[in-house]
């Protein structure tokens, strides 16, 4: 704990009611494509802004020293960057897994929704769903910073950590309405732990990767696309201004949805999904395995045409890889909906994360 509160001593953390008036020392933005993370850099510190989307006024702020500064005599007295993190989604261990920091990772929700293998293997301690975690498991982790998703409009136990000496940071790549801005939180974790520079260059891979990807689509998008599923008593699918509508137009692919408005999930009754059901040739991510598990769950799931005249394809097969690497590896997620866009001649080899439902 004894680093934890050195770094306490140079780490400003602010949630105020204002946008911030000096920007005397930062520099630009780093980040490209996130609407909600900014970075901004001068030789001698870091300013790292998180804003919270449904509120303008919130902004989450964290200033630390830069890991490359050159200035002598700095007012930063801590010279090691951040070494033991508690993730409560699976979306942060698979940035830090792909900077090769699955070391930094004392603390996780649940071990049982964990892919990597190291992760596996270091075994961090389990805290519990984000709103219940246990604060003495926390102590016990000895994290200097828990890293939480903000699904709801409050942490409720950050109060107490911040008086126990742990920072809480708000993550929202979930809401971010492009892939790559999504992928771009990458970035965080790299300045958070010292790893800008291979953060940096990580993130320029994905980027260049995903534009290659897009660039080689057929732009007919002639194969109708419809995704989710029946969750209770409605279907559930993408805004057409989520990220995932982004990924699936960048494919190539007609979803059905695309005019819809919103970054989140669209509700719809069975009868609609029902009466617009003619003419699909491909359905993502109904949530299962097999046709049999779909039927199971949902029996008027076998009135829909496309559950025999389409393509299913979903993830659930290794749903903790997907869900571990699908937000910083987009790129890979575009190949596997390229591929899929292909129809009959798609070579499922290729596929990255998804596997035929049958």
């Amino acid at each position: 704990m004894k680093l934890f509160y050195l770094v306490l001593l140079t780490l400003v953390f602010a949630c105020t009611d204002a946008p911030i008036k000096d920007k005397s020392s930062s520099e630009g933005n780093v980040c490209e494509y996130s609407k909600w993370l900014r970075i901004s850099e001068t030789k001698k510190d870091v300013l790292i802004e998180i804003q919270n989307p449904d509120d303008a006024s919130k902004i989450f702020r964290i200033r630390l020293p830069n890991a490359n500064r050159e200035i002598e005599n700095s007012s930063f007295e801590v010279e090691q960057p951040i070494k033991r993190m508690a993730c409560l989604s699976s979306t942060h261990i698979g940035m830090l897994s792909e900077l090769n920091l699955q070391n930094r990772v004392v603390a996780v929700s649940d071990m049982k929704y964990i892919f990597d293998p190291k992760i596996k293997e270091l075994n961090p301690i389990e805290l519990g769903e984000e709103q219940l975690i246990s604060i003495e498991r926390v102590l016990k982790s000895e994290a200097e910073v828990i890293v939480y998703s903000a699904f709801s409009s409050s942490f409720n136990k950050e109060k107490v950590l911040r008086k126990v000496g742990v920072t809480c940071i708000p993550n929202f790549d979930w809401r971010e309405t492009h892939p790559l801005g999504r992928a771009e939180w990458i970035l965080l974790f790299g300045y958070l732990t010292g790893h800008q520079k291979a953060a940096k260059i990580k993130f320029a891979e994905i980027k260049k990767n995903y534009m290659k990807i897009q660039a080689e689509i057929d732009e007919m998008k002639s194969v109708s696309t419809l995704s989710g599923n029946m969750t209770g008593d409605y279907w559930y699918a993408p805004g057409g201004d989520s990220y995932h509508a982004q990924l699936l137009e960048d494919a190539g692919l007609n979803y059905v949805f695309a005019s819809s408005s919103g970054t989140g999930s669209l509700a719809y009754s069975f009868e609609k999904i029902l009466g617009m059901s003619a003419g699909i040739d491909l359905w993502l991510n109904p949530g299962f395995k097999s046709k049999a598990e779909i039927i199971r769950a949902y029996p008027k799931s076998i009135l829909l045409p496309f559950l025999e005249q389409s393509s299913l394809f979903c993830y659930t097969h290794t749903s903790n890889k997907f869900w571990e690497l699908s937000a910083c590896r987009p790129d890979l997620v575009l190949a596997d909906y390229s591929e899929l866009g292909k129809g009959e001649k798609a070579d499922l080899n290729k596929l990255v994360f998804y596997k035929r439902v049958e």
